[in-house]
């Protein structure tokens, strides 16, 4: 079988993605075809694989898989990458998207090829809790980030720390863990360990917690531009909507996969 993909890419955080393919390819092995079509060495080579599906009451729904196939609630440079491509196909600018976090809405800008869009509301689960020997702050994102505050990232500490900290005994769903250095009230670095994916270039999500949480702590102004290794987005607060994130993504290749179910 070959299956007709995109790849596509925000801020480096990358996926492979399928329109409409529940029809060729059944629900019960879409874990298994994430799995294949994600291995950097035998696959395409991607984050997650994300699946652009028909939705009767909005322009598009996303559901998103990890590269082990485990499937998470949300994920914003995956959204922002979909917003881009519905937005491509239906020749519009403002979107609503569903997604298994809800209902989420979408701005894209294609001369500068930039895509703003609202993530949720980050919620603060524990303002002060010690995971492997790090203090930080658990936040709900519709899936689950520990951010950390450092007063430098040279020493890596997403690497050394980042395994630990998702395998968490009691979190079985996994944790993702972000690494935060103030450089700014209105400027933020940031190195990521996603949970089912290990280090990566950039994280939406991650984002948004750590947005959050600056501004709980008083260390970061309400919109701030925040600096990952694969680019750089700007994240807002908005009492009305919740976080949006923005930033420039782009299309990387399409191909077909071959694949056996």
């Amino acid at each position: 079988m070959l299956i007709p993909f995109i790849k596509m890419q925000a801020q480096g955080n990358d996926f492979v993605f399928l329109w409409q393919p529940v029809q060729s390819v059944p629900w019960e092995v879409m874990p298994r075809l994430a799995q294949s079509i994600c291995d950097r060495h035998f696959g395409v080579g991607a984050d997650g694989l994300v699946l652009i599906l028909e939705d009767e009451e909005t322009d598009a729904r996303m559901v998103i898989y990890n590269s082990d196939g485990t499937r998470p609630a949300m994920c914003g440079s995956a959204l922002r990458c979909t917003g881009w491509l519905v937005a491509e196909a239906q020749q519009k600018d403002v979107l609503t998207i569903q997604t298994d976090s809800g209902l989420r809405e979408v701005q894209v800008d294609r001369e500068k090829g930039e895509v703003e869009a609202v993530i949720g509301y980050p919620v603060i689960k524990e303002k002060e809790l010690d995971l492997s020997g790090l203090k930080g702050s658990l936040v709900d994102v519709g899936n689950l980030h520990f951010v950390t505050w450092w007063d430098e990232l040279e020493s890596k500490p997403h690497l050394l720390f980042g395994a630990k900290i998702e395998k968490t005994s009691g979190y079985e769903s996994g944790i993702n863990s972000m690494y935060a250095r103030r450089i700014s009230a209105d400027e933020v670095e940031l190195l990521i360990w996603e949970n089912a994916c290990g280090a990566t270039l950039a994280c939406g999500t991650g984002a948004s917690a750590t947005l959050k949480v600056g501004i709980e702590l008083g260390l970061i102004n309400e919109e701030v531009t925040i600096h990952m290794p694969g680019g750089s987005v700007q994240a807002c607060l908005n009492p009305d909507q919740g976080v949006s994130i923005g930033g420039a993504v782009k299309e990387v290749f399409e191909g077909a996969f071959p694949w056996k179910t």
